[in-house]
């Protein structure tokens, strides 16, 4: 128990860590830009390529968005004491798993199982098959 207790004290540092990263991003994406329709631009190509930039910045910022809620899940989960726990079968969730994705809420077995079926109720029954 001290083992997983350690290691998840590893993986809580990693989101940490992660956490402030994706703060960094949003806090340089957050600087005021004018919006596309206000720019002082005559070409169209200009207007489209503002656009393009407007827009992408835009989906970058939801995209970091989600994944700081992502971090910030995992990091209540190790607060609550359910941390590397599968949310569908309640089994340990792998540790190679955790590594490469400190914010899995789910064994390998079960997010296959919920890919495939994403919508259905079904789901942790066929897990346990």
């Amino acid at each position: 128990m001290a083992s997983r207790a350690k290691n998840f004290r590893r993986f809580k540092i990693r989101l940490h860590r992660e956490r402030a990263e994706i703060q960094t991003l949003l806090a340089t994406l957050q600087s005021p830009e004018p919006e596309p329709g206000g720019l002082p631009i005559e070409h169209p190509a200009e207007v489209a390529a503002a656009l393009y930039d407007h827009e992408e910045t835009l989906t970058l910022k939801g995209w970091l968005r989600q994944r700081l809620a992502e971090v910030d899940a995992a990091l209540q989960r190790i607060r609550d004491g359910t941390y590397g726990r599968c949310e569908v079968c309640g089994m340990p969730i792998q540790r190679a798993r955790l590594e490469a994705l400190p914010t899995a809420r789910t064994r390998v077995e079960c997010q296959r199982v919920l890919e495939r079926e994403p919508w259905s109720g079904s789901a942790q029954r066929e897990v346990h098959r």
